[in-house]
């Protein structure tokens, strides 16, 4: 039970992908919760989710928890968005995450900008990466570039490998965040809040 964590607080989801950070935001008790993506086929399967597969009927919670439940994730919102379209601005919320969107060196530029974007705007901005990824380093070397006064450096935080089947975009052939039962890795985190940087 999650109960009102983020009571009072609108987030935003880039790359939502299955919509997970998107779930857990309105079962948190988020105000307003929007979750993006650039393709429409993910951003469906998480309205479905929410609508049809997050409910508990385990004997263990009363038909006015699950009723609640159902209440917070039908308001999950979603917008197809490239982060990459600089054409079109950054939806607003007080918070922005984005979880494992840096696939490729132009989308961890791409993100960078939108981290700036993001932060002049007064939003809080957490960016979590798995090992690996090849956008990372690009990200990093264009948002310490943008952000000259603020020391732009991710944290190590406990994270668990993937198990099963995965497309080697996601992984890469050589990944170590995949193995066939979950295993502890070190996952990168960056929290950013705009009241904390001297050049916002």
């Amino acid at each position: 039970q999650m109960g009102e964590v983020f009571q009072d607080i609108s987030i935003l989801e880039l790359g939502a992908g299955t919509g997970l950070v998107s779930i857990s935001a309105a079962l948190g008790g988020a105000s307003k919760v929007i979750a993006t993506d650039y393709e429409g086929i993910p951003l469906q399967l998480l309205e479905f989710a929410a609508r049809n597969l997050n409910h508990k009927r385990d004997g263990n919670h009363s038909e006015k928890d699950i009723k609640e439940q159902q209440r917070k994730l039908i308001n999950i919102e979603t917008f197809l968005f490239d982060i990459c379209d600089h054409d079109v601005s950054l939806p607003k919320a007080d918070i922005i995450v984005a979880a494992d969107i840096m696939y490729e060196p132009k989308t961890g530029i791409c993100m960078a900008h939108r981290v700036v974007e993001a932060l002049k705007s007064g939003s809080r901005v957490i960016v979590g990466c798995s090992p690996g990824r090849p956008g990372r380093p690009k990200f990093t070397e264009k948002l310490q570039y943008l952000l000259s006064d603020t020391d732009v450096e991710f944290m190590e935080v406990d994270g668990t490998t993937c198990s099963g089947p995965r497309n080697d975009l996601i992984c890469g052939k050589d990944s170590s965040s995949i193995s066939s039962k979950p295993k502890l890795i070190k996952v990168a985190l960056l929290d950013l809040d705009p009241s904390k940087l001297t050049n916002m």
